[in-house]
């Protein structure tokens, strides 16, 4: 029985092994990166600018009241792209970072983190966001070196949309991992976002 349960946690772990890879971010940091994905780093600002339809449906003066005074360093994003299978502009896990510290949040209690979350969201979307989840230190976030760590549940910008997103401290800065997902693909992407979100290392 002992060498069946050996064989089992043996197959568990090289399966990992042969479905990701380490890569480095363009903020320095190491996650593990299921093979499934391919990475490309964008400038938001640009990317804003080229989208003169609004097909990401972001409220673009609230986006630059809220990046004012941020240098273009701080509207980076890493994004990284399902390369089959999923939509993906509407399926997609990225990553940012802010010259901030998550201890900035902490000096707050999580409802007011949360209620503030909605109304950010809320005006960059440009329309009533609806929070599902919000928790300050969930016990499937590795905290590692972070003194705390946010998890977030909320609608996305597109229709039958949901956005998972984890915030916490690297050595760069208030890192957000999130994930945009179609309802129906949130499972998968949930789960890749915490693998991805555990793996790092600096």
């Amino acid at each position: 029985m002992k060498k069946f349960f050996l064989t089992i946690i043996l197959l568990l772990l090289s399966s990992h092994i042969a479905f990701s890879k380490e890569v480095r971010t363009r903020y320095g940091f190491y996650i593990d990166l299921p093979k499934n994905y391919t990475s490309l780093s964008a400038n938001m600002d640009e990317i804003l600018k080229k989208d003169k339809d609004n097909e990401a449906q972001i409220n673009k003066d609230y986006f630059n009241e809220m990046m004012a005074g941020s240098t273009r360093a701080d509207m980076n994003i890493e994004y990284f792209f399902p390369k089959k299978k999923y939509k993906a502009e509407f399926n997609n896990i990225y990553i940012t970072v802010q010259d901030l510290s998550i201890k900035e949040l902490l000096v707050y209690s999580p409802q007011e983190v949360c209620d503030a979350m909605v109304v950010n969201l809320s005006a960059l979307y440009n329309k009533t966001i609806k929070l599902y989840d919000c928790q300050l230190n969930p016990k499937n976030i590795d905290m590692k070196k972070s003194p705390g760590v946010y998890y977030f549940e909320a609608d996305g910008p597109f229709e039958n949309q949901r956005m998972h997103a984890i915030m916490l401290q690297t050595n760069v800065g208030m890192t957000s991992f999130a994930a945009g997902c179609i309802l129906k693909n949130c499972s998968v992407f949930k789960k890749d976002l915490f693998a991805i979100t555990n793996s790092r290392s600096e």
